[in-house]
């Protein structure tokens, strides 16, 4: 049986696939893995075998991640809270790519009903990475090849540090097993026409991570995303992420590379892209409490960390947020759980100093638009509004004029 060819010989992108269209002109058409798959699905087009062209796997992951755009702002995979609506809310406040939920490859494949809740997408969202849990070459292969006609990329979720991880054998777990780490990255690589990312976390020992990352390069990796850090450190409030490492990991490596890990606001975008070097930055936890921190826009905790303290009045809130959410949400459905998930996180703040309103909330076992859209009248109602920020653009230019 003739093997498929791999995404490098497949690179180029159909001229009717869109990274950047407006969500004003959003098709209305949800796409599931059991929807008919596109005719022309990414990199589909020909291009000369892998071997005839002379170039290398870099050279090749660098070619495909600039035909991406080469996207900075990125959605990373949050389990039950990085689904479509959520991703096309955070695309339309300056998200260039995003990371699915991630999705277990066994129950993928078995499932036809968590298929369809659980992953779907639309012509405007792209770029998109599908990420999977896997612990078994053959199954992930199976589920990988259900979504690659409508992603750009495969990833193989190495990271998960959660107890549920470690129970299943996978995510962060699986970095004690090295040799099916590498035979689940090649087995995709040689059979798949989109292309394979990975996103790690740190082992304790620095070297033993840059060893890591190069085994995943050479296993076929085509672009790594770094948690900044350890299997151990699972509290982003209480762990920093080390940079540091991440910049190491950058410099090991000469596939693309992301960061993960300290992103607050956009000045900690900025910072994060300057010190480690990479390629992009995924947010997870802030994006849920702010979805349009990648527009420049941050919750008012951190206004007092802006430099020069020149910050107004967005005109944009978290309840205004969430209203375009349940809006996409209406338009694409997803589980109710997702829905009342973003809803605590978006209103956390809102909750607190209306606590009743949240009460109500917990009460209802069944949830309604209706509900919902009643819910944030009531609570606009009380007089209640937290705005979210944005540099006054005049006090900047005055701090660097002051400087110069």
């Amino acid at each position: 049986m003739k093997p498929k060819p791999s995404f490098f010989s497949l690179l180029s992108l159909p001229k009717n696939l869109s990274h950047s269209s407006p969500l004003s002109s959003m098709a209305q058409t949800q796409i599931s893995v059991d929807s008919n798959p596109p005719q022309d699905p990414p990199c589909c087009l020909d291009s000369p075998p892998r071997d005839m062209t002379g170039e290398s796997h870099a050279d090749r992951a660098w070619a495909y991640w600039t035909k991406m755009g080469r996207p900075r702002f990125l959605v990373a995979p949050m389990v039950d809270n990085s689904e479509l609506p959520f991703r096309l809310l955070c695309r339309k406040y300056g998200a260039e790519a995003a990371y699915t939920p991630m999705l277990h490859s066994r129950i993928f494949t078995e499932t036809e009903k968590y298929r369809k809740e659980e992953f779907t997408t639309c012509e405007e969202d792209r770029p998109l990475f599908v990420q999977f849990c896997a612990n078994d070459p053959d199954v992930l292969l199976e589920a990988a090849r259900k979504v690659e006609p409508y992603c750009d990329y495969v990833d193989i979720n190495l990271g998960c540090p959660q107890r549920i991880a470690k129970r299943g054998y996978y995510g962060a777990f699986l970095m004690d097993n090295l040799a099916l780490v590498k035979s689940l990255v090649e087995n995709l690589t040689l059979n798949l026409q989109v292309p394979v990312s990975c996103k790690i976390r740190l082992f304790p020992n620095l070297e033993d991570t840059l060893k890591y990352a190069r085994m995943l390069e050479d296993a076929g990796c085509s672009l790594l995303a770094v948690h900044g850090r350890t299997r151990d450190e699972k509290d982003g409030k209480k762990f920093r992420a080390d940079w540091k490492a991440i910049r190491a990991v950058k410099d090991a490596v000469k596939i693309p590379v992301l960061a993960n890990g300290n992103v607050r606001h956009m000045d900690d975008v900025k910072d994060c892209l300057e010190e480690t070097g990479v390629e992009g930055v995924l947010s997870a936890e802030t994006l849920l409490e702010n979805p349009a921190v990648f527009a420049g826009f941050r919750t008012a905790e951190w206004v007092s960390e802006s430099e020069g303290g020149g910050n107004i009045d967005g005109k944009l809130d978290q309840a205004d947020l969430l209203v375009e959410y349940l809006k996409l949400c209406e338009k694409y459905p997803v589980p109710w759980r997702m829905i009342r998930s973003h809803v605590h996180k978006l209103l956390g703040d809102w909750f607190r100093i209306q606590p009743h309103i949240r009460e109500e909330l917990n009460k209802q076992s069944i949830l309604t638009f209706e509900f919902l859209y009643d819910m944030v009248d009531r609570l606009r109602a009380t007089g209640t509004r937290i705005p979210l920020y944005l540099k006054d653009a005049k006090s900047e230019l005055t701090a660097h004029s002051c400087t110069d």
